[in-house]
């Protein structure tokens, strides 16, 4: 490389430029600018600007009889010695192809066609470099080189940049922030007249690139590959005037060379030095760098499954609001947290008022409606007729549980009848207080009685537990979140299963058959090699809410888990199906690990 001198690398305090740069990528996403120069599309067999010059003056040397071997170096001292101007990109095209059909012709065998005729391709560098621009971590790419190979590799990951390949283009252009991928061209596109090229070309840009430069200079950090800076003055100089540095720069050398200007520039900017043996390798490693990363942070969002449950329903004793333990109860329950007495508010009628909007609107509401018409049984002595409808009750709003306790710091709402009969459901939710379970965290709980003629299907009481994980850990949350500390979030979940065999009423003794087999079709599992008996419960540690898609993949885990604890050798076809049912993918199987009774 002509003006180049070994580079001593920056110091970077231990860590490995390319480790630095993936946890830069990483922690901070679209805020970084990749500035690509001639060396990327050089790997893939295009011509850099120059080059192409040299080559329109070697045709116009021939046209006009000049001896080969004279034009074959250096074609620019020909072109010097008959006493022309500094050449061109475009007066030499003017003079080679006057029309715009004759110009794109002639200059595809430089841009689109390698000497064999075969078409030019993104290298693997380009698909590398989409590949972080699809993942949302490169939004900006600043580039010197003339082809479109950076627009194709984008296309080709599914995105549709905003090209900028003049200043004319950057008044009307999309704000930064608000573009998902910006392309600017500095020196233009090959298909286009008004290309930087020359010497004095490159010295110099129009006012609407400099600011446009100097904000990107400024408002993101800045990735430098394949560019020497040995002769594009203008972006040294608006490298060298940037107004403030907000994020790093990293500057990849190639096999430890570097012009002078890009040695000032590294100095200037404080970067971290990377050496390369190519856009290709360096890419490619960035971006399997970046996956790691991401895989781990994958895996630390995820729930953690817990060997302990602490809000397993009681199956001896009746929550505040019902008469009898139903047939079939399915709870929800989630905690939140830091929490304290003296970093909550007050659960004042203002929220109490948003809890019931949300309770209104919530899907498990509207889930528990579509099966009014289920025939209900009798949670207490014989089954009802067949044929009997839902109670009629249900049918009410939520209102204030009646009988439950409340007070400021805890709460609770109904909505159906007292579980003798068909479908109730209960919201609690108990703020640290005398109420409170001590912990530190406010708990969500959402219980739902099901005493039905018949049993529900497995995919039925899933979707019932997902939306109520939705409720506890999101929505309800949401609705009083000015009761709860700025720093609290999701951290627990849990769901539950419990199919009583006491009526669990002071008033109703005795006992009654009852599992959890008779009241959820769990035959999609296959067959238990023992008696499940009256309960199942599963706990996992959150990252924070659960979405719809996050609870439903919660939800087929947690079935999953307690199916292999309860005796069942072989439930993955049941789970796969499963998963399709709530529209999640199909995961590969777990160890067991969940909490039964």
């Amino acid at each position: 490389m002509n003006g180049t001198v070994p580079v001593v690398e920056l110091p970077t305090d231990g860590v490995d430029g390319r480790v630095a740069l993936a946890t830069a990528l990483h922690a901070a996403p679209g805020v970084y600018a990749v500035l690509v120069g001639s060396g990327m599309s050089s790997a893939a067999g295009v011509p850099t600007g120059w080059q192409v010059v040299q080559d329109l003056i070697r045709k116009v040397a021939l046209a006009e009889g000049a001896d080969p071997a004279e034009v074959e170096d250096r074609p620019e001292d020909w072109w010097a010695a008959k006493g022309r101007p500094e050449p061109r990109y475009d007066t030499l095209l003017a003079q080679l192809a006057s029309t715009d059909a004759a110009r794109q012709a002639l200059l595809r065998k430089y841009f689109e066609t390698l000497p064999d005729g075969t078409r030019v391709q993104p290298t693997a560098g380009h698909h590398a470099l989409a590949a972080l621009a699809a993942s949302g971590r490169v939004r900006v790419i600043l580039t010197t080189n003339f082809d479109r190979l950076i627009e194709r590799a984008l296309d080709q990951a599914g995105l549709a940049p905003q090209v900028i390949a003049s200043s004319s283009a950057m008044e009307g252009m999309t704000p930064l922030v608000h573009a998902p991928m910006t392309v600017i061209k500095l020196h233009g596109d090959y298909l286009s007249l008004g290309q930087r090229n020359t010497v004095e070309e490159l010295a110099h840009y129009p006012d609407e690139t400099r600011a446009l430069l100097a904000r990107v200079f400024d408002e993101y950090g800045l990735l430098v590959v394949g560019w020497s800076a040995a002769y594009d003055t203008a972006l040294v100089e608006a490298l060298e005037s940037a107004p403030s540095r907000r994020y790093p720069t990293f500057w990849c050398t190639f096999h430890g060379n570097v012009s002078e200007p890009a040695r000032r520039l590294i100095a200037l900017r404080q970067a971290c030095v990377i050496d390369t043996a190519g856009a290709d390798e360096f890419f490619e490693d960035v971006v399997q760098k970046v996956a790691r990363l991401d895989e781990v942070a994958k895996r630390r969002s995820r729930p953690t499954p817990l060997r302990k449950c602490f809000f397993t329903p009681q199956s001896t004793s009746v929550p505040q609001g019902w008469n009898v333990l139903p047939l079939l109860q399915l709870r929800a329950a989630a905690t939140v947290g830091p929490a304290s007495s003296d970093t909550c508010g007050l659960i004042r009628a203002e929220n109490r008022e948003a809890l019931l909007r949300a309770l209104r609107f919530a899907p498990l509401t509207n889930r528990l409606r579509s099966m009014a018409g289920y025939p209900a049984a009798q949670a207490i002595g014989e089954l009802s007729t067949p044929g009997t409808t839902m109670n009629a009750p249900f049918l009410n709003d939520w209102v204030p549980t009646p009988g439950g306790y409340q007070s400021s710091d805890y709460c609770t709402y109904r909505i159906g009848g007292d579980a003798t009969a068909g479908i109730s459901a209960l919201i609690v939710i108990r703020l640290p207080g005398l109420q409170g379970p001590g912990d530190g965290s406010i708990v969500f709980i959402a219980d739902v009685a099901l005493s039905l003629q018949k049993a529900i299907r497995l995919a039925e009481a899933a979707m019932i537990l997902r939306d109520g994980l939705v409720l506890v850990t999101a929505t309800l949350p949401e609705s009083i979140a000015e009761v709860l500390p700025s720093d609290a979030t999701t951290n627990h979940a849990e769901v539950h299963f419990l199919a009583a065999t006491q009526y669990g009423s002071p008033a109703t003794q005795g006992d009654r058959e009852n599992d959890v087999q008779q009241r959820v079709d769990l035959s999609p599992l296959g067959m238990p090699t023992r008696n499940i008996g009256q309960s199942m419960g599963y706990a996992a540690r959150l990252p924070g809410p659960l979405t719809d898609r996050e609870a439903s993949n919660l939800v087929c885990d947690a079935i999953e888990r307690m199916a292999y604890d309860v005796g069942y050798l072989d439930p993955r076809l049941g789970i796969r199906q499963l998963r399709q049912e709530l529209g999640v993918p199909v995961a590969s199987s777990s160890p067991p690990g969940a909490v039964s009774r």
